[in-house]
């Protein structure tokens, strides 16, 4: 790797400042681009996913959503690369580990990763010719398509609003979660940027010109508002040359005021709005009462960790005492909490959810007395160490989940230098977190209580109320506003609307021609490496009677701990109290411990315990079509191993069931959280109900999950008071059979050392023997139900699929490349780009599942029909050998992508259940580097099969349900 000088120039990059960050074991250094301004920020390290990304800042003025807009229009071709969708021909052919773009509250943020040097260097520059030379100069239909336009196919049609992002915002705000956001952004920020959605607001999007869009491009996405980030393993000054040769050295330094103004000081405001729901709905217990606190800025980096831990101390725990308060007093059923501070004014939000405005100020008052209480008594000692031991657990594991460790990075590091701030201020945390515990014994937490939110001079009071008539409110103000406007225009003026439409469906139809193809850069099949990547080695062990699994990785201190416990022991009465158990263990005291006591144990001694259910297939030698299991997660270092295993058994045998008054409180906000995911998750909704029409194991999941979980908890919410007792003893009667050595396996994920450890301290399990019998599994009727769920979206998500297995045909990696071309070809083609529907998709697996889907998608019956027509794209699939190539490589970045620790013992857990060897998973790699055009051709029968036997469901808008009603099998309302 290069080192590089400070004060030295590479490619008219002045490197400004060089440091060593220890916390994430790397060297920073921080430039800048001489001649255009643009900033520079490169993290060397020995990671070979390598990451690139550049961002704008972007401040909103209004709620048109013109940055959003222009984050998915740019993309949309360039100067270079004048295809219609190069984003999309890089999902295609790239190896890529992420390829996204993101648009937030004040900055844009473009970014790639790949471990391949070549796909590396080739996403970095269509990125940078998109962003700065994109094609929306010369094709307005790329506005009209990703943001808006006017829909009119004949003179005589009814004229409606269409785009990508028009439609992915109605979808947005039909949530009442995005609307409370908003409006408490609104309530504490009334005069910055931060009042206005940066996403867009759909009533405000039509309202965008396509003048203002090139002009938001023209003063924004230029580099001296520009920041760079590369990230990993690579030749620095190769990048730095080809960004400044290629792009910077057409710049001259532009002098701009992008500036983000601070709010000043509000005081104590009140806003109320109102959220839709059906005209079915009650509107009782559906209010959202919001405490919002706005404190310091984002440059302090000591204060906004301490708030991130006090947020968790306060509200997050099962012991914390803001939440325990807010619970008790009944005045609604669930209480949340968020922090951000991804802006330059971070907040804080304290949210009563399904409640009534009526409880206000009694809420008001309660969080304010709890908290004077808090100050004056002083937060319990264990808590608050517990609370600094688990962000401190979580910030030294970097485990980010599906994003590369070097975005994460790249983001944490724009949280300062968006704002004149270092880049290096939020990648490093030792010197914060240690002046965090060392002032926690002196009144530190209490004082930022009194100090940010008893004294508060810049607070905010939100009341978010459900409205049974808004929805047909906004939709009729909408086709108001159409058919005043429609009514408007001149005879020559509805010609040139037409011919608008009939233009833009042209383009939409017109595929990208070869020679302009050829110009994206790709990779061939001699960059891909033909091998499988090599797993993580499982080894089989038998300690005191028990399979246990030890899966060698380098973790560092970390190990991960699972038991798996087979729930085939259950009858299916008992399936669904499995979801709620898995809620219920660590929120109940013990025979040991206290709730505080409990959780305090917890944080100090882990990164966590958690309980949840896995459903993995049946595997070859499996009897049934799945394995069902309840399973325990411990995230523990090295030296706390023996205690965790400890603290696990008291929580298995010691949690005491018998406390009623709290499994009332937890079922109660169990049932309104599911009620609240309902309403954010259509498309999951729609696919697990689907599922449970065909597939036993989408059956069983479907209990624990899906619409037949939120009914079975929503009764018994309603009939608690009465069922308590008799939930407790069906509980302990679930934990007798279930938590038994005879029908558990274990998985230990660590170094050799770790693995030592445990069998070392394995007896401090103590798990209990009995005798068990295995019950019947569930199992699918195989009936197309075909429900329709009615909701007050404006969007809906269309489910559709069987088992293809069912139908006589056998998985082959071969599908996955069948997959990949019609999720980014056909679908994309026709449900997103033509269709104006955030997204569609093809999900496929190797227990026979396949099922189309569509993700806020304005159409019902069209997206149906697209569906079964999919059969006639396969049968007439043409692909020249460059084609098939691009589809392949980009297949196979679907099976290399790169795996933290924990992710690694999950998926081997996953290979060993299912029985899936490496030679299955290089056969797998085998057939899809051998698939041909007429693999894909040969799917057709299997697409046609699929589709014909008609099994699906959509969860929607109420009167676009209605308007199909003879689809369905039956139509009901989402939340009843």
């Amino acid at each position: 790797m290069s080192s590089l000088i400070t004060g030295e120039i590479y490619s008219g990059f002045q490197v400004i400042r060089e440091e060593y960050i220890r916390e994430i074991e790397s060297s920073v250094y921080t430039m800048e681009h001489q001649q255009s301004g643009a900033r520079l920020l490169y993290v060397q390290n020995q990671d070979d996913n390598k990451v690139f990304s550049v961002s704008f800042r972007t401040p909103p003025a209004d709620s048109t959503g013109v940055f959003h807009i222009l984050e998915h229009s740019v993309l949309c071709g360039s100067d270079k690369f004048p295809v219609k969708e190069p984003f999309v021909e890089l999902l295609k052919g790239s190896m890529k580990t992420f390829l996204n773009a993101f648009t937030f509250g004040d900055k844009t943020m473009y970014p790639v990763a790949s471990q391949n040097d070549q796909d590396f260097a080739n996403l970095m520059e269509v990125y940078l010719d998109s962003v700065f030379r994109p094609s929306i100069y010369s094709q307005p239909e790329i506005f009209e398509q990703e943001g808006w336009h006017y829909e009119l196919p004949h003179s005589g049609d009814e004229l409606i609003y269409k785009g990508v992002v028009y439609n992915e915002m109605k979808g947005s705000y039909s949530s009442p979660v995005t609307v409370l956001i908003d409006r408490i952004k609104k309530s504490l920020y009334p005069d910055t940027i931060y009042h206005h959605s940066s996403g867009g607001d759909p009533k405000d999007i039509p309202a965008l010109t396509y003048e203002q869009f090139l002009e938001a491009h023209r003063n924004y996405y230029h580099p001296s508002n520009s920041y760079f980030y590369l990230y990993g393993s690579l030749d620095i000054e190769a990048r730095l040359q080809f960004i400044h040769e290629e792009y910077l050295s057409r710049y001259t330094r532009k002098e701009m005021d992008t500036s983000i103004a601070l709010q000043q000081p509000t005081g104590i405001t009140e806003l109320t709005a109102e959220y839709p729901i059906l005209e079915t709905e009650t509107p009782a217990d559906k209010t959202y009462v919001s405490l919002n606190y706005v404190m310091g800025t984002s440059l302090d980096r000591e204060l906004n960790l301490a708030f991130a831990i006090l947020k968790s101390m306060l509200m997050d725990s099962n012991a914390a005492p803001l939440k325990q308060a807010l619970l008790e007093s009944g005045l609604g059923k669930d209480v949340v909490a968020f922090y951000s501070d991804s802006m330059v004014q971070p907040m804080l939000g304290i949210a009563l959810t399904h409640s009534n405005s009526s409880a206000k100020e009694e809420f008001v008052n309660l969080v304010r007395a709890t908290l004077t209480r808090l100050a004056a008594e002083g937060l319990d000692e264990k808590l608050v160490l517990a609370a600094v031991n688990s962000k401190e657990f979580e910030l030294r594991e970097a485990d980010f989940s599906q994003y590369p460790k070097g975005l994460t990075y790249g983001m944490e590091a724009m949280k300062a230098w968006l704002y004149d701030g270092s880049p290096s201020t939020y990648l490093e945390y030792e010197d914060a977190i240690t002046a965090i515990r060392e002032q926690s014994s002196g009144r530190y937490f209490e004082r930022l209580i009194e100090t940010y939110l008893l004294n508060s001079g810049h607070c905010s009071v939100v009341v978010l109320k459900p409205s049974q008539i808004l929805a047909a409110e906004q939709a009729a103000a909408a086709r108001s506003r159409l058919a005043e406007y429609k009514a408007s225009l001149t005879p020559a003026q509805l010609d040139q609307l037409v011919l608008s439409t009939q233009k833009l469906l042209a383009r939409q139809n017109t595929p990208d021609a070869a020679v302009e193809l050829e110009k994206l850069p790709k990779l061939t099949l001699q960059d891909i490496n033909p091998n499988a990547p090599a797993g993580v080695p499982t080894q089989e062990h038998v300690l005191e009677g028990i399979k246990v699994l030890h899966h060698e990785v380098a973790a560092g201190t970390i190990a991960y701990i699972k038991l798996y416990w087979d729930t085939s022991v259950l009858t299916a009465e008992q399936i669904p109290y499995l979801e709620l158990l898995a809620r219920v263990l660590g929120q109940l005291e013990t025979e040991t411990y206290s709730i505080e006591e409990l959780t305090s144990e917890i944080g100090i001694s882990t990164g966590g315990i958690r309980f949840q259910n896995e459903v993995f297939g049946a595997g070859k030698t499996g009897e049934g079509s799945y394995q069902a299991k309840f399973s325990a997660r411990i995230k523990v270092m090295q030296g706390n191993i023996g205690g965790s295993l400890k603290l696990l058994h008291e929580l298995l045998y010691g949690s005491n069931l018998d406390h009623l008054s709290k499994l009332q409180e937890i079922v109660r906000r169990e049932a309104s959280g599911m009620e609240a995911m309902l309403t954010q998750k259509g498309n999951e909704i729609a696919a697990s109900r689907v599922l449970s029409y065909f597939s036993d194991r989408g059956m069983y999941e479907e209990q624990l999950n899906g619409v037949a979980y939120y009914r079975f908890i929503k009764e018994l919410a309603r009939d608690i008071d009465r069922q308590a007792d008799q939930l407790a003893e069906t509980l302990k009667e679930i934990c007798g059979v279930l938590f038994n050595k005879q029908n558990v396996i274990l998985s230990v994920t660590g170094t050799p050392a770790a693995y030592a450890e445990f069998t070392a301290h394995m007896a401090e399990l103590d798990l209990r023997n009995r005798p068990v019998a295995s019950m019947p599994l569930l199992s699918a009727q195989n009936q197309a139900v075909n429900e329709g769920f009615m909701s007050a979206s404006q969007v809906q998500y269309v489910i559709k699929g069987y088992d293809y297995t069912k139908l006589g045909y056998a998985y082959s990696g071969k599908l996955q490349v069948l997959k990949k071309i019609l999720s980014l070809t056909y679908l994309w083609n026709a449900v997103r780009v033509k269709g104006g529907a955030y997204g569609g998709n093809l999900l496929l697996r190797r227990d026979g599942v396949l099922i189309f889907t569509s993700y806020r998608d304005p159409n019902l019956e069209g997206t149906l029909e697209i569906y079964d027509r999919a059969y006639q794209f396969a049968a007439e699939f043409a692909a020249d050998e460059a084609e098939m190539e691009r589809a392949i490589i980009g297949t196979l970045a679907m099976l290399d992508q790169p795996l933290s620790p924990g992710a690694q013992g999950r998926q081997a857990d996953r290979h060993y259940f299912e029985q899936i060897s490496a030679e299955d998973l290089q056969q797998e790699r085998n057939e899809i580097l051998s698939a041909t055009a007429e693999d894909i051709r040969s799917y057709a029968r299997l697409l046609q099969a699929v589709t014909q036997q008609n099994y699906f469901c959509v969860v929607g808008n109420e009167a676009k349900l209605k308007s199909a009603s003879g689809l369905f099998g039956s139509l009901e309302e989402l939340v009843k």
